[in-house]
């Protein structure tokens, strides 16, 4: 049932994001998706991103979308072989931080995939996603994938 909730809360804590976004004016309608399946990967789409992070470490990418009306965000790592948690935090441009967790989607399996739907402002402006080692032993490799389309 906990799950449940904060499954809700991160859905209408990011409707709120992406309105705020919106709101200057575009009349476009918003929808976000906390996807339970990681997101998909084409070749014409920006490459993965691989990276480590340890216990405590925030690693900071950026990803600025010039085309497209959907921006996809999916982290990826080994969590059934080394128990590590990992964290994922997006900050749309002059936005708030969105902290999403590994069990958003109600499993803890080590994927955390999310699409938003991007407005016109949103383009060609810096996206900041930030990865955190909430519980890690040692270091966790993970990969991330952001792609707009």
């Amino acid at each position: 049932m906990m799950h449940g909730k904060k499954i809700v809360v991160v859905l209408i804590i990011l409707f709120a994001l992406v309105c705020s976004v919106s709101a200057a004016g575009t009349g476009n309608q918003v929808t976000d998706e906390i996807l339970i399946q990681d997101c998909n990967t084409r070749p014409e789409y920006a490459p993965p991103i691989t990276d480590t992070v340890s216990q405590g470490e925030t690693n900071r990418h950026t990803y600025t979308p010039v085309s497209g009306q959907v921006l996809e965000v999916s982290l990826t790592w080994n969590r059934d072989s080394s128990g590590n948690d990992l964290d994922l935090c997006i900050v749309p441009p002059n936005s708030n931080h969105v902290w999403i967790q590994d069990d958003v989607d109600g499993k803890l399996d080590g994927k955390i995939s999310v699409r938003t739907v991007l407005v016109t402002e949103d383009l060609n402006r810096i996206w900041i996603v930030e990865i955190s080692g909430a519980q890690v032993s040692g270091t966790q490799p993970y990969t991330l994938i952001i792609n707009s389309y």
